[in-house]
Parts: structure tokens; C-alpha cells; sequence
């Protein structure tokens, strides 16, 4: 049984300014690797406080033991979760933990009128669901509950599989 309402934490994410110092900090002083990383990702859909918006960034992800880490760094001044980060000076922090559920419309009746704020909600191309949650009374990090499709379950373990056979080569892999 899990001691929290939701599942098992997969990830830590740290918002960045900087995705270059980023990942020179993590690769040479902490000795993960490798990241693959995405330059101008963005989203099918999103709501930023209920508002429609359009976050713009670059993503990096990367496993420490069996461990997610994700770097983002936003590339816009458009409103979003990661530039309201960075606005109130917390950069390279924790910014959320992520996890998953199998059915996003259920997660949603499980959690009902809890406790829990929506800061965002993105749509994942080509499928594919994320909430961003903020605990009551708390302000970071936040939750990110994730529904995704099963090519980015198989990207997660080529991903950690490439981590776990590291040798320090070819700590930045572009996609």
C-alpha cells in the first residue's frame, strides 16, 4: 500500500534559466548522464491558471539510480509554471516531483475536492495527459501527474538504460 494518495514518485525536476550551466553542473559535478535533451519543446494544448498559454522550453532528462531528473528551462517570456519559478528567484531548486497514473479522468474523481490546486494542464502530442498540483498551504515543489502514452514509457527506459551503461561519453544526446 502507498503512503500517499498518489503512486510511487518516478522523477525530480529543477527549473533552470541556463539548460547549458545546467547540465555542465549535473554531468561534471554530480556524474549523471547521459541527458537527452529537447530544444523548443512545447505542447498540444495548455492552461496556465486556467488561461490558454503556449510554455516554450527545452527539457533535459537524465536517471540517477532509478531516479528521473529533468532540467527545464523555459525559452519565452510566456506565462507558465517554470517562468513563475524562476520569477520568485528559486532557479536550480526542486520544482516538482512527477508521477503517474494509468487513467487521468479517474485520478481527477479520486482526488475530488481535495486538497490540491491545478496550477496547469497540458496536452502531450500525439497523446497524453499532465497536471500540475500545488498542495494547499504549499507553494513549491509541485506534483506533476503525468498519464502517458506508452512510446514515452519505452523513451523513459532507453533512457535509464543508457544511464545505467554510461562511461562518460556522449553526456548530451540531442533529439
Amino acid at each position: 500500500m502507498s503512503s500517499s494518495i498518489f503512486g510511487p514518485v518516478i522523477q525530480h525536476a529543477f527549473v533552470v534559466r541556463d539548460m547549458d550551466a545546467a547540465l555542465a553542473y549535473w554531468i561534471e559535478v554530480m556524474g549523471v548522464g547521459p541527458f537527452y535533451r529537447v530544444d523548443n519543446a512545447t505542447y498540444r494544448e495548455a492552461l496556465y491558471r486556467n488561461a490558454p498559454a503556449s510554455p516554450k522550453y527545452s527539457v533535459a532528462l537524465s536517471y540517477w539510480g532509478d531516479t528521473q531528473i529533468e532540467l527545464v528551462a523555459p525559452t519565452s517570456d510566456n506565462p507558465s509554471i517554470y517562468k513563475e519559478f524562476l520569477d520568485e528567484g528559486l532557479e536550480g531548486l526542486l520544482h516538482h516531483m512527477c508521477v503517474t497514473v494509468e487513467n487521468m479522468d479517474d485520478f481527477r474523481r479520486s482526488i475530488g475536492g481535495s486538497k490540491f490546486e491545478t496550477l496547469a494542464e497540458l496536452s502531450l502530442e500525439p497523446e497524453g495527459h499532465v497536471l500540475y498540483l500545488r498542495g494547499a498551504g504549499q507553494r513549491w515543489p509541485l506534483i506533476e501527474v503525468g498519464e502517458f502514452p506508452t512510446a514515452i514509457y519505452k523513451f523513459f527506459e532507453l533512457v535509464k538504460t543508457a544511464s545505467e551503461a554510461w562511461d562518460g561519453k556522449d553526456p548530451i544526446r540531442t533529439i
